[in-house]
């Protein structure tokens, strides 16, 4: 029996805004902010999500799978180790705290975004409810269900030994990622994965896929356990208490102080000579560089969060200014700065070497 993973996945890191930023929101979200999670009532029935949970239920049909994974509100997206459930977020379940999610989260899933998370979550249930991952052909394809998780975990960008789903490479991560990753690709309508992944390594994970749902899809699964980790029900803290919790998760510490100085004055003017302050381009490319750098260089949201916002203290302290008609090379060369940063980071764990 694989060791059990004591958490679940988190698929996708957010920018929870820091509290001064907060501010200016309604008195209905600012109510919920104080209320507890528990006392919220939250189901998926009535919302969205029972449309996206069907729309799951009748891709996995499609395929020739009886298997309909249950679903459940938790705090987070996953699926416990083992347990063939689902959890989803439960500011998903309400528009008014979906709203907070957007302005304290760092940008609420799409519909697309919620039904690739449904697959990659159905693709981990499939794996517990047929003990996949506790036989030899599944090892051979995927390696040791029991290897300890990494959240720092260093992906080689591009690698063709695994699909590419979820932002950062996750398939990269675990064993057990990456059928996930891999399951949720094959479900996907439309994908077209025989071409898409002609000649790269991850075909024949794919094909065990396709082969494996064949076998067993129309079959009762053995494991008919049906538990939830942690429901809403359970979740004594208000919902500021959660975003609290996750910046804190989320932080990262960084000591660079005038490390890049010289490359900032080499991308901007210096004090008064352009007629606006370069730090504000620095904050509008904020987000774009949280998603762009993290989506292909597999850093996690919080390293890339501090590193920008380094470089964004350190372009106001040094008053350095651009030309509007610059803007767009200037936001470039921040982007190639950023990126090249991040990854030095990913590979030696530091932004620079002594």
């Amino acid at each position: 029996m694989p060791t059990p993973q004591a958490e679940t996945r988190v698929l996708r890191e957010k920018h929870p805004t820091e509290g001064a930023e907060r501010g200016r929101l309604s008195p209905r979200r600012e109510a919920l902010l104080q209320a507890r999670i528990k006392d919220l009532s939250l189901r998926l029935g009535g919302t969205p999500l029972e449309r996206y949970i069907a729309q799951l239920h009748s891709e996995l049909e499609a395929k020739g799978i009886c298997f309909k994974p249950q679903c459940y509100l938790s705090d987070e997206w996953g699926c416990p180790s083992g347990v063939p459930v689902i959890g989803l977020p439960f500011y998903l379940a309400d528009p008014d705290l979906l709203s907070i999610e957007a302005e304290l989260g760092g940008g609420a899933e799409t519909e697309a975004e919620i039904l690739m998370y449904l697959r990659h979550e159905a693709g981990h249930a499939f794996n517990y409810a047929y003990r996949l991952y506790d036989t030899d052909e599944w090892r051979r394809v995927f390696g040791d269900y029991g290897r300890p998780y990494q959240d720092d975990y260093k992906p080689r960008p591009f690698s063709r030994r695994y699909v590419f789903h979820i932002s950062g490479w996750y398939a990269q991560k675990h064993p057990d990622e990456d059928f996930a990753e891999t399951f949720a690709v094959w479900l996907t309508p439309g994908s077209d994965w025989a071409k898409r992944y002609q000649g790269w390594g991850a075909l024949k994970k794919l094909q065990y896929v396709e082969e494996i749902s064949k076998r067993l899809g129309r079959t009762t699964p053995p494991v008919q356990l049906a538990e939830p980790d942690f429901t809403t029900e359970e979740m004594e803290g208000t919902v500021q208490d959660h975003y609290r919790q996750r910046e804190l998760d989320e932080k990262v510490d960084v000591e660079l102080r005038n490390a890049f100085d010289h490359a900032l004055e080499d991308i901007f003017w210096g004090p008064g000579e352009a007629p606006v302050s370069a730090s504000t381009l620095v904050q509008a490319e904020r987000q774009r560089l949280l998603s762009t750098v993290g989506h292909y260089a597999g850093v996690s949201r919080g390293v890339v969060r501090a590193l920008v916002d380094h470089l964004a203290e350190r372009t106001a302290a040094l008053n350095l200014t651009l030309h509007p008609d610059d803007s767009r090379e200037a936001a470039m060369q921040l982007a190639s700065l950023v990126t090249v940063l991040a990854m030095n980071y990913l590979h030696t764990d530091r932004f620079f070497e002594d």
